[in-house]
């Protein structure tokens, strides 16, 4: 059983997470960390995850195996000193994602923290990079646009059959902006609608060109504007 730790474990990310490694039959969460909830119990703050007895730390304690789940920048500080230390850690962020420093300061408004490990750090879509993850020490979880789009157009792209220009439709629910307030996120003005956002270029877009660009020696295109829809079952 292997001992597992998650760095900010307050977040949407990180919550679903810690409810998916309660029925890991291989991993044990042991221990928690979110600084806006230090010294909590974690049921206390998230009632549905009463199955753990495990209070909110500052730090995640001994643990063998990490999940990052903090914002982008504030995670690419915190991996680097547990990757030196053989920690095998699974970045939930952008961090580690793009293998350009240049372009991750393009796209994220901040130099990389880390850039000597960004060679190092495996692109984690387990479908196209299974022995890869496998054997890697810092793995770099998909976005989600990205996620779902290199898993559509993979085989096709593989095999050469698609054209040099790429159109994604692809559509987000209101929780992939995290848990902070804006009135965009609110009820009341996200139930039933579709708004675009990102209409300069999304922070996506670069991790789409870079895999795809993997696949098919062709540069590929520009993609659409995301877009941003929220919805209620009756």
């Amino acid at each position: 059983m292997v001992r597992v730790g998650i760095i900010n474990v307050t977040g949407y990310a990180g919550a679903e997470l810690a409810r998916l490694l309660y029925t890991h039959p291989e991993a044990r969460l042991t221990g928690v960390s979110g600084r806006s909830a230090a010294g909590k119990p974690l049921a206390e703050v998230f009632p549905h995850l009463a199955c753990y007895d495990l209070t909110i730390g500052e730090e995640e304690g001994d643990i063998a195996f990490v999940f990052s789940a903090l914002p982008p920048a504030a995670r690419a500080a915190a991996v680097p000193p547990l990757v030196r230390a053989g920690v095998p850690v699974v970045d939930i962020s952008a961090d580690f994602r793009l293998r350009d420093p240049q372009e991750y300061a393009q796209w994220y408004g901040v130099e990389h923290p880390a850039p000597d490990l960004l060679p190092r750090a495996t692109y984690g879509l387990t479908e196209l990079n299974r022995e890869a993850v496998r054997s890697s020490r810092l793995i770099a979880n998909p976005g989600c646009y990205p996620e779902g789009a290199l898993l559509a157009l993979a085989p096709a792209v593989k095999e050469g059959i698609i054209g040099p220009e790429v159109i994604i439709d692809s559509k987000s629910g209101v929780s992939g902006a995290g848990r902070s307030l804006g009135l965009t996120y609110h009820f009341a003005e996200a139930d039933e609608s579709v708004s675009a956002y990102g209409l300069a270029g999304h922070r996506h877009l670069p991790e789409m060109v870079q895999e795809l660009t993997a696949m098919w020696p062709r540069r590929v295109g520009e993609a659409p504007e995301p877009c941003l829809p929220a919805g209620t079952a009756p």
